[in-house]
């Protein structure tokens, strides 16, 4: 079993128990109903047991429903991750972590093509401008973006070469 595929049944348990708590909590909601429309059994001054029961019992029937609302949001930030996540032993890792290289250098090239224009078009409201803090701030891309973006490309590559030496050391190739 894959880390994907523990993940995806971790996401069914998930939305499984929040159904469960659901079904369980709309049950007691249904059979309190009467009750908590009935305005003499309310108002009626004094302690009655059976209301403090039923008072009792719906705050757990609503904080049921809040955990079933954690466990779905677990279930859909899991689900958020799984698509946007590659994992090292999916089958197209390579292929995949490929295709994130090409983007991101993409990205890369468009940015420094937008800074380039950018420096080209508005050459002197630059040269005018006092300290190199200025300047960068009023790039489209800011050096730290170019640094964030060049770090995500080195490790991205360097996980490509292991996943890689990885694989050939599996099908039987020396590395």
């Amino acid at each position: 079993m894959t880390y994907r595929d523990r993940r995806e049944a971790r996401v069914e348990r998930l939305d499984e128990w929040a159904g469960k708590r659901e079904e369980r909590a709309a049950a007691v909601l249904r059979a309190g109903e009467p009750f908590t429309s009935d305005h003499a059994f309310n108002t009626q001054p004094g302690h009655i047991p059976f209301r403090a029961r039923l008072i009792a019992r719906e705050d757990r029937a609503h904080e049921s429903l809040g955990k079933a609302a954690s466990m779905r949001s677990r279930a859909d930030s899991i689900e958020a991750q799984l698509a946007t996540s590659i994992y090292d032993d999916d089958p197209d890792a390579i292929e995949q972590l490929r295709a994130r290289i090409a983007r991101l250098e993409a990205e890369r090239d468009a940015a420094k093509a937008a800074n380039a224009a950018y420096r080209k078009e508005h050459r002197a409201q630059l040269a005018a401008m006092e300290s190199p803090y200025q300047r960068n701030q009023a790039m489209p891309y800011p050096s730290y973006y170019f640094q964030n973006l060049s770090g995500n490309l080195s490790r991205q590559r360097a996980r490509l070469i292991r996943l890689e030496r990885s694989a050939s050391t599996a099908d039987g190739m020396p590395s």
